[in-house]
């Protein structure tokens, strides 16, 4: 079961399932079975149009966006306590002719930022960045650490976790690392928050989330054509799919 979700996170999308139900539509056409060739089509024309405008995408990426609030001030300002911002990795790029602000993904430059701001107020506070590398170079934790010190953070104040893969490789590691009583506040992005959360609670933490690079704003509408299809919004599905995907593995996965 874990392996069908492994595969299914990792490969399905809102097209790929279009496309086998037009294909099951072709086949029953061709064996003369026409009323239920025709439901196929009809069902596939149904998904593209709820996924490809606006409204369900924006709304079931809302609901797990708004789950944890930005953060705030959580943790009293008297405490000497170290607190831990994991900064969870977000994909990146060796191209040595880029300097590391560069070389990380803009879904992680945006977790790193959102690190940074966290780092400079919350007191006695610690940067970890996440990420391997799978072809065993330089890995997303060390790139993501290089661009943290051109942006000003003390290198001494930032540790890497170099081995994690993936959120729950992530959670596994910082239990090894750190212990469970350790104040710790989770950065990623806000629809992928509510798994992270459950992955790092499963470990024994009690994190405190900072969600960021959120997907759905509540600003002022830039263009007022939502019922218009496009590939952005069958994108935003494709990201509620595959976290709703994770999250039934974070359930069941012993």
């Amino acid at each position: 079961m874990l392996s069908l979700l492994n595969n299914l996170k990792g490969q399905f999308t809102v097209l790929n399932g279009i496309m086998m139900l037009i294909i099951l539509a072709f086949i029953f056409y061709r064996y003369q079975k026409r009323k239920t060739a025709i439901f196929f089509v009809s069902v596939s024309a149904l998904i593209f149009l709820l996924c490809s405008t606006a409204y369900l995408p924006n709304y079931l990426a809302d609901k797990l966006e708004r789950k944890y609030p930005p953060y705030a001030d959580s943790f009293n300002s008297t405490d000497t306590s170290k607190v831990f911002i994991i900064v969870l990795g977000s994909g990146y790029t060796l191209d040595k002719r880029l300097p590391a602000t560069a070389q990380i993904g803009l879904g992680a430059l945006g977790r790193l930022a959102e690190g940074i701001r966290l780092y400079r107020s919350v007191k006695n506070s610690t940067l970890i960045f996440c990420g391997h590398s799978s072809l065993g170079l330089e890995t997303q934790a060390q790139v993501t650490r290089k661009a943290a010190i051109l942006l000003g953070v003390d290198a001494n104040k930032i540790e890497t976790l170099d081995k994690p893969s993936n959120t729950q490789e992530e959670a596994q590691e910082a239990g090894i690392r750190y212990s469970r009583t350790a104040k710790i506040i989770i950065v990623t992005d806000a629809i992928h928050m509510p798994r992270a959360i459950r992955l790092f609670r499963r470990q024994g933490f009690n994190p405190v989330a900072a969600p960021t690079n959120y997907k759905v704003n509540e600003g002022p509408d830039e263009y007022g054509m939502k019922w218009w299809p496009s590939l952005g919004n069958i994108g935003l599905m494709n990201y509620v799919i595959h976290e709703w995907l994770g999250n039934l593995k974070a359930t069941i996965a012993p």
